[in-house]
């Protein structure tokens, strides 16, 4: 069962299309995909095997596999490799993998975002309150200024460098020069606390 799980390797049987790097990664370099191919089957891998000693076990078979074909100049017998492990992984994943607590799916996943406090709650904090964090404060006004004064800039760049057929990733794009800021910066700069104390 586990003994066998990712050393099997038949190419006869009918493998189903695969989904697994068209989804989140639009732009990856050939390189990427193979790293979070070897990392997602080692998480699997985990999840087959209880015991650590039988993990590490297979663990170094699995990376044997990956180091068999590091070097492979080809790209079209890379990729093709590469499709074949998504479609392997695809086959022999865990029907349900361990997920971290804090992950996306875990049990305590975003529990803390209701104590998260909303930026505007600041702007009504008394003159005594505000005496207590005056670095904080301070650079938060100059954040503000900072924003009001690119955002007509930000919502210009998103509106050149989107497709018309809308964006086919999450991922917002760089600021165009060293120093400059990239676009919807607020979000990172003020972001809440993660846990309350």
């Amino acid at each position: 069962m586990v003994d066998v799980f990712w050393l099997r390797a038949s190419s006869s049987e009918a493998r189903p299309p695969c989904w697994c790097s068209k989804m989140a990664a639009a732009y990856l370099s050939h390189q990427q995909k193979v790293l979070r191919l070897y990392k997602k089957s080692l998480r699997h891998l985990e999840s087959w095997c209880i015991f650590r000693d039988r993990y590490r076990y297979f663990a170094c078979l699995l990376r044997a596999r990956f180091e068999d074909h590091k070097d492979e100049r080809d790209m079209v017998k890379a990729t093709n490799l590469l499709k074949s492990g998504e479609e392997e992984f695809w086959k022999r994943q865990h029907t349900q993998p361990y997920i971290f607590p804090d992950s996306p799916g875990g049990t305590s996943y975003e529990r803390y975002d209701c104590y998260k406090v909303p930026q505007w709650c600041l702007d009504h904090w008394h003159p005594s309150e505000r005496a207590e964090y005056p670095d904080y404060f301070t650079k938060r006004e100059h954040w503000k200024k900072l924003r009001e004064e690119s955002w007509e800039k930000e919502v210009q760049q998103l509106l050149e460098e989107t497709p018309n057929a809308g964006p086919k990733t999450e991922a917002l794009p760089p600021a165009r020069k060293p120093g400059h800021l990239p676009p919807l910066w607020w979000q990172y700069v003020t972001r809440p606390r993660e846990r309350p104390t």
